[in-house]
């Protein structure tokens, strides 16, 4: 039987320290990939990682029970990469290298569908690319993280009709790269 995150979270603040390494393992790669997209750099970006899961320990005890772990943590996360990137004055962030695993297998019988989802996500990334940070961070919280607009309205600190507004425009932003890269869609994204 698996821990829920919650379980988790009550265990390690009960003294059960060595518990802290399940939500480290559950979470590493969505952070990295976060901290690698602002970064660009995979050591830094492990570096960031690693600073982003010394916090959160820190700062367990002001998880909300009831609450979902994970968009805290990405809070957190994005904080993290935030206070990084102002401390780097940097403003135009490279989208290359998501780390996004694919869900194909690689049987020679997938391999040309596994080519065409590649191909895919290589031109939607370039097109988030072009996006604002705001919006292609809300944009991959909200679809490749498959969260609610509730807890990416708590992560980003907007009411539930900005994140909706935002989402909706930033759809329309990534459509219209997508339209520019001959993209026209039933590629299937």
């Amino acid at each position: 039987m698996s821990l829920s995150d919650e379980d988790v979270v009550d265990g390690v603040l009960a003294g059960e320290k060595e518990l802290y390494a399940v939500l480290v393992q559950r979470y590493q790669r969505p952070v990295y990939n976060l901290m690698y997209r602002y970064s660009l750099h995979a050591e830094e970006a492990a570096d960031l990682t690693q600073e982003v899961f010394l916090r959160t320990f820190d700062r367990l005890r002001s998880f909300r029970s009831g609450s979902s772990f994970f968009p805290w943590l990405y809070a957190l996360a994005i904080n993290q990469a935030n206070d990084w990137s102002r401390k780097r004055s940097r403003h135009k962030v490279k989208m290359d290298g998501y780390g996004q695993e694919s869900t194909l297998s690689e049987s020679p019988a997938d391999q040309q569908t596994l080519m065409e989802a590649k191909e895919t996500e290589a031109v939607v990334d370039r097109a988030l690319a072009v996006l604002p940070v705001k919006t292609r961070e809300l944009l991959i919280f909200r679809y490749r993280h498959d969260r609610s607009i509730r807890e990416a309205a708590s992560v980003f600190k907007l009411s539930e009709s900005a994140v909706k507004m935002r989402i909706k425009r930033g759809l329309d932003e990534l459509q219209q790269e997508l339209q520019k890269a001959g993209f026209d869609g039933t590629q299937g994204l």
